[in-house]
């Protein structure tokens, strides 16, 4: 009974969790619970308590009218959800390169080329699932729980907006035409990162993983501010995109 109850509270997370992250349920959209259970074929009971998880990770707000909203990403968070990974990367990057191990490198060459994969299958849903998955397994890979814990909230929420810049809506981020060239970059840098780190060169490991940062503020930013019926002026994260 405990591992039925257990699997069905995890189908649900798993499936609601998805929706989120590929904007099936959009950002301040109202939680139907009834839909949801008749569409998961759950009771409420997993439901719900999925639903728990989903707000303690930031995913799922509680309604002043009662029940769940999806959270939403405003452009506040935005600029605070690219200064946390700035600041993670550095951290992350200073442990790794003391820390790794042969075995490490391993497992991150292996969720890099789940990546390419993802990629080369042109599943924008894999791919940024694949790509927070490797920059968690790298702050895993510094055996600090403090840092992961923090890894799992900022890569959880910008896989979100990782869907709508690679074009995962099929919407805006279609006018930007350089899917290819921005994952060549994407490749280029995840296999200089490990190089540097086999080398145990912190200041060109750093220097990789800051740039990777920027090349994704920068793809965001302009999404932001030429998607269409975006309604707000995003323009001043370029700027910020420039900041070293």
């Amino acid at each position: 009974m405990t591992t039925r109850k257990t699997s069905a509270r995890e189908t649900a997370y798993v499936e609601m969790r998805r929706r989120i992250l590929t904007l099936e349920l959009r950002g301040a959209q109202k939680i139907d619970e009834g839909a949801l259970v008749a569409s998961i074929g759950l009771s409420r009971t997993p439901v719900r308590e999925a639903l728990h998880r989903l707000a303690a990770e930031g995913l799922v707000e509680a309604d002043a009218r009662g029940g769940y909203r999806v959270s939403s990403i405003s452009l506040r968070q935005c600029r605070e959800l690219i200064e946390a990974q700035h600041v993670l990367v550095r951290a992350v990057t200073q442990l790794l390169v003391e820390r790794i191990d042969d075995e490490g490198l391993e497992r991150l060459s292996e969720a890099v080329r789940a990546v390419e994969r993802a990629a080369a299958d042109r599943d924008v849903a894999a791919v940024t699932r694949t790509n927070a998955e490797l920059h968690i397994l790298e702050t895993e890979l510094t055996r600090n729980s403090y840092l992961l814990a923090m890894a799992e909230r900022v890569y959880t929420n910008l896989q979100r907006l990782a869907f709508l810049s690679f074009g995962g809506d099929q919407g805006g981020a279609a006018q930007l035409g350089d899917i290819d060239e921005h994952y060549d970059k994407v490749h280029d840098d995840h296999w200089e990162y490990i190089d540097a780190l086999k080398q145990r060169d912190r200041e060109r490991a750093e220097e990789v993983a800051v740039r990777h940062v920027k090349l994704f503020q920068a793809r965001l930013t302009r999404y932001l501010s030429e998607a269409d019926g975006a309604g707000l002026d995003f323009s001043s994260l370029a700027a910020d995109a420039q900041v070293g």
